[in-house]
């Protein structure tokens, strides 16, 4: 070891200090000359394919102007009136360019208590090594100001469009809400993002070559092309009516929600759809999400009694019973299989006529097994009840539901008879109602009329439209003078107005316990519908009133009063003549016989239908939304 060692320190080197080795040598020619090759290829690019005006224009873009993409002006939503609902406004934005952004301890405290930023989070923002940082979106004109009053560097402001609701709360479960980049995220807002968002907004501001900006000017903000127009068929003082009374029904309720629905029966426009609890989308950041669900068109329920009309109107049309043929409705109980079906007015024998107005479960019954079960399903899917059709096309929208006849046991048809057992909606409901108020006819339902280009040209439009006949004028005529019975003497006697003739029917629903095959013991789903006035009827009504806190719970107590007040506000509204000095036609067709009752509709009641015009209203060209 000693031998080697020696040898090796022996060793002379075969290069001089500083003297370059000739790999080293080969390694430095080769940068150079690739580094020459370069620049040749790049001077030849140049000379033969000179970059034109516009790229050297991008590039000098990219070095001294930056790009901020902003969110589009949005199409404003309007009532039937042309009441603008929904509307884009210039809303101030906060941003900083970290860079330059250095505020004091003393700025910082102002800014945390003007914006509602932590101290913390505005420190982590002037860490950053970007250009471009958002502070606060979308802030009042007044905290703008006072935020740049301070004057801190590296801190400005620019001008955004935000979405604004006039109507502050009216028809907040309809038009949603946007988020804070625009985006629709509930209701109309959501449906129709396409049609309402329209194209992106672009701001440029320049800087300096270390990226601080030179000059910024909010009024370059300018949308390239703003969204669609949408007009609803809602009308919005309707609307506010319908809010207005079905919030004060489910206070005096103690009631859980609400929903009402206001229509026209002759074209199927809705004009009101109201929920509550409800919600102001002015502020969605301070929004309750419960409170946004729309139930006038997401709830399904089983109906109760306000199902009975169908049933008896589908008996008379078909001839299987008459007014006043007697049912022997068993004393007010009667039992099928294991089960017993009551009445909460014991009765002997009732008439068809009295069945309705009474509201006997029992003699709906007898009625409907004169239909047969069969008889039965047919003539609910003909009224749209139960059908599983999407009625106004929203979604989230919830659909009927009605087992085939083939499954029923004899319980079951009995509980269908009377409304147990078959899942309906609001819409259902109205869209049935307005049948026997406009004469016969299943009207398709309308919640958009049209949508419009901003520059006002039409791009689609919905037209009046009859999906089908579903009843004789005559049996109409007859049912909607039982109705106003059953409103001057019978279960509906809360929806008696002092101007107008009101027809309708009461429905008290049980409702299913939550996560139990049977029906709870106090939760009830309190409900009217029905129509005003009863000579020509103007609008459809449907109230709901869920799980009502005080006793009793029936839908005479606690909906029939809200219905009274949406038709005695809307009819005056709407400038619609009183109508109660004429001659009521429930009195008139109180001497109705069995053999005559049609002629004898024809003669009290003045106001006929013209089957021949709402015939040709069907055929006219709809463009489907």
């Amino acid at each position: 070891m000693e031998k080697n060692s020696s040898f090796e320190n022996s060793r002379v080197s075969r290069y001089q200090p500083g003297e370059l080795r000739p790999f080293r040598v080969k390694i430095v020619i080769g940068f150079f000359c690739l580094s020459f090759l370069f620049l040749v290829f790049r001077a030849v690019v140049i000379h033969l394919f000179p970059p034109s005006k516009d790229s050297l224009q991008d590039i000098a873009e990219k070095q001294y102007l930056e790009q901020i993409q902003l969110a589009p002006y949005r199409g404003t939503i309007f009532d039937r009136r042309g009441e603008p609902l929904a509307i884009s406004v210039k809303t101030p934005s906060l941003h900083v360019n970290p860079r330059v952004f250095r505020p004091t301890q003393e700025e910082k405290e102002k800014l945390s208590n003007l914006l509602g930023l932590s101290i913390k989070q505005i420190d982590e923002i002037a860490k950053k090594r970007n250009y471009f940082v958002w502070l606060k979106r979308k802030v009042s004109h007044a905290v703008a100001a006072k935020v740049m009053d301070l004057k801190i560097d590296g801190l400005f402001e620019l001008s955004e469009p935000a979405r604004y609701y006039p109507a502050g709360k009216a028809a907040a479960h309809l038009l949603g809400y946007v988020g804070t980049d625009n985006y629709g995220l509930l209701g109309i807002e959501r449906l129709y993002e396409k049609d309402l968002r329209g194209q992106s907004v672009r701001v440029s501001q320049s800087k300096d070559a270390r990226g601080q900006i030179l000059f910024l000017s909010s009024s370059n903000v300018a949308p390239e092309k703003t969204g669609n127009n949408i007009y609803l068929s809602i009308d919005r003082a309707i609307q506010e009516i319908a809010e207005d009374e079905l919030e004060k029904g489910v206070r005096e309720a103690k009631a859980d929600s609400g929903f009402a629905i206001v229509s026209d029966p002759h074209t199927g426009r809705f004009l009101a759809l109201a929920s509550f609890p409800t919600f102001d989308p002015n502020n969605p950041k301070d929004l309750d999400i419960k409170d946004t669900r729309n139930k006038a068109i997401m709830d399904a329920f089983e109906p109760g009694s306000i199902l009975k009309p169908f049933v008896i109107m589908k008996a008379l049309e078909n001839k299987k019973v008459s007014l006043l043929q007697k049912h022997d409705c068993e004393n007010g109980t009667i039992q099928i299989g294991k089960h017993k079906i009551r009445d909460t007015h014991q009765s002997k024998e009732l008439t068809t006529e009295d069945v309705l107005v009474y509201s006997s479960n029992i003699g709906t019954y007898k009625v409907a097994q004169k239909l047969g079960m069969e008889g039965l399903y047919r003539g609910l899917l003909d009224f749209g009840l139960g059908s599983g059709d999407f009625v106004v096309g929203f979604s989230g929208e919830a659909v009927g539901r009605l087992s085939p006849w083939t499954t029923w046991q004899e319980v079951k048809f009995a509980n269908i008879a009377f409304g147990q057992g078959i899942m309906t909606t609001g819409p259902e409901i109205v869209r049935a109602f307005g049948t026997i108020a406009n004469g016969g006819n299943l009207m398709k339902p309308i919640v958009l009329d049209r949508v419009e280009s901003s520059d006002g040209m039409i791009i689609a439009i919905s037209s009046s439209q009859i999906e089908r006949r579903v009843m004789n004028p005559n049996t109409a005529k007859v049912m909607r003078s039982l109705l106003e019975r059953v409103v001057v003497k019978g279960t509906g006697s809360n929806a008696l107005t002092k101007d107008y003739t009101t027809g309708g029917k009461t429905g008290t629903a049980q409702k299913v316990e939550p996560g139990k095959k049977a029906y709870s013991l106090d939760k009830r789903l309190a409900s009217f519908a029905g129509f005003a006035p009863v000579g020509d009827p103007h609008i459809v009504v449907f109230v709901a009133i869920d799980e009502p806190g005080e006793k009793p719970y029936f839908g005479n107590t606690w909906a029939s009063p809200v219905f009274k007040g949406i038709v005695e506000r809307t009819l005056r509204y709407l400038n619609v003549a009183p109508d109660k000095e004429e001659a009521s036609i429930a009195r008139e067709m109180s001497e109705t016989t069995d053999e005559n009752f049609e002629k004898k509709a024809d003669e009290v009641v003045k106001h006929t239908s013209n089957d021949k015009q709402q015939e040709e209203m069907g055929k006219e060209p709809t463009k489907k939304l």
